[in-house]
């Protein structure tokens, strides 16, 4: 029986709450997103900069995402 894109991002998504994380591995994804979102201010073309602030998000998205994301920063309990 064939997955959907639905169960393997559920997957991912429990695999990585139940892991531990790397240290300072959400501080780091913070300032390479920060990284290109400065590349993409600088960015020569439109496209080189779409890119970049996209990228720029998705790393964002994931510095604040999981259980030491935003929620651990915050000291926000689990709901």
């Amino acid at each position: 029986m064939e997955k959907s894109v639905k169960d393997c991002v559920h997957e991912m998504i429990s695999y990585d709450d139940a892991r531990v994380s790397a240290p300072y591995e959400h501080e780091t994804t913070a300032l390479l997103g920060l990284g290109l979102l400065m590349c993409a201010l600088r960015a020569p073309g439109r496209g080189r900069a779409v890119l970049h602030a996209t990228l720029a998000g998705i790393l964002f998205a994931r510095a604040a995402s999981g259980t030491d994301g935003l929620r651990k920063w915050a000291n926000v309990p689990r709901p």
